[in-house]
């Protein structure tokens, strides 16, 4: 294997996280895994929050927050904790074991047929960052070339539906197409010529990496090839907490306006903000998590304000999903979405 293949491999966004899984596994227990005692509304709250996996400059606005003193100042005791698996957010804030998760807009409303108190309360990059990708050297060019290629994914359901719809807009037979999974080896098996394209790599960061080591990438967010609009992480909490307690209610609205301000310092100060996240982001060169971080924080920008969300682009996406088959029966995305916890405009 080439050195520098070895090296973007060892820096793979998703080859760090399921490596760093393990690591963190315990950290979760070790912030306490009952559920918190009720604060009193202005009280000083303990707020546990279990991300979608290890801390990337996807997170910026977060660390830049806590660092900035933002959630003291708000009176919480905020505890930022990766998963072991990126599926146990969503578990465990309905459990009540965690106070709020970080998840992304298909899982949530996937989440429906489970019929889970589950909530977005918050955009926190609202935009979709899952890109179709394909290296310099790879024929694939644009949506249309992928007509007799391999493409890549990650194994996911939703990384195949959007394999699907992309096809489909561009006119490009599905039958054609030869899918691999390349589980977290996307970067890999670009870089190898094993796949001429993947779905599942991130604009922002394995974007970045390519970029950065000359490889020419072409991206595309999935979006722009014929996915519908989606907010790619969101803030979820506990729909029967937020009904049933007053403090859980406060804590929620508190820690939004903190991270609201966090996101807008990231933006103000990106030298801070890559600091912040440089401390807690490993596997990644220094140079390279600039780039990341340049790349990261204009994605959080919010044309209707930090946070907010289209509630009738999340029943779109949700009719969506239920024609593509991604779930049984329809959704209801109405209780499943919020913008009463977010900073007035």
């Amino acid at each position: 294997m080439e050195p520098e293949v070895s090296a973007l491999i060892g820096a793979s966004r998703q080859v760090v996280r399921r490596a760093a899984a393990a690591v963190f596994a315990v950290s979760l227990l070790a912030a306490g895994c009952g559920e918190g005692d009720s604060a009193q509304p202005g009280g000083n709250a303990e707020v546990r929050v279990l991300m979608d996996w290890f801390p990337n400059p996807d997170h910026v606005g977060l660390y830049t927050a806590q660092d900035k003193g933002f959630f003291t100042a708000a009176n919480l005791n905020v505890t930022l904790t990766p998963p072991s698996n990126p599926a146990d957010p969503l578990k465990l804030v309905a459990a009540k074991q965690v106070e709020l998760g970080i998840s992304y807009e298909p899982d949530v409303l996937m989440a429906a047929e489970q019929d889970l108190p589950l909530v977005a309360v918050a955009a926190l990059v609202p935009v979709a960052l899952n890109s179709l990708m394909a290296v310099g050297t790879s024929p694939v060019k644009s949506p249309g070339d992928l007509a007799g290629k391999t493409v890549g994914t990650a194994g996911l359901p939703s990384d195949d539906v959007y394999l699907k719809q992309i096809a489909a807009k561009h006119g490009v037979d599905l039958n054609s197409v030869k899918k691999v999974n390349v589980s977290s080896n996307l970067v890999a098996a670009m870089l190898s010529g094993q796949v001429d394209a993947t779905i599942g790599a991130y604009r922002n960061i394995e974007g970045v990496q390519l970029a950065q080591e000359g490889k020419q990438p072409f991206i595309v967010p999935v979006t722009d090839a014929g996915v519908p609009e989606y907010n790619e992480l969101v803030l979820v909490a506990n729909r029967d907490r937020l009904r049933d307690d007053a403090g859980y209610r406060d804590a929620v609205k508190r820690f939004v306006a903190a991270l609201g301000k966090g996101v807008a310092a990231a933006q103000g100060e990106p030298s801070f903000a890559t600091t912040s996240i440089s401390k807690v982001a490993t596997g990644y060169d220094a140079a390279v998590i600039e780039k990341m971080v340049a790349a990261t924080l204009p994605l959080l920008r919010n044309p209707r304000g930090f946070g907010r969300m289209d509630p009738a682009k999340w029943q779109s996406f949700a009719d969506w999903l239920h024609t593509e088959g991604m779930v049984k029966r329809p959704i209801d995305a109405g209780p499943l979405v919020t913008n009463d916890y977010v900073p007035a405009e």
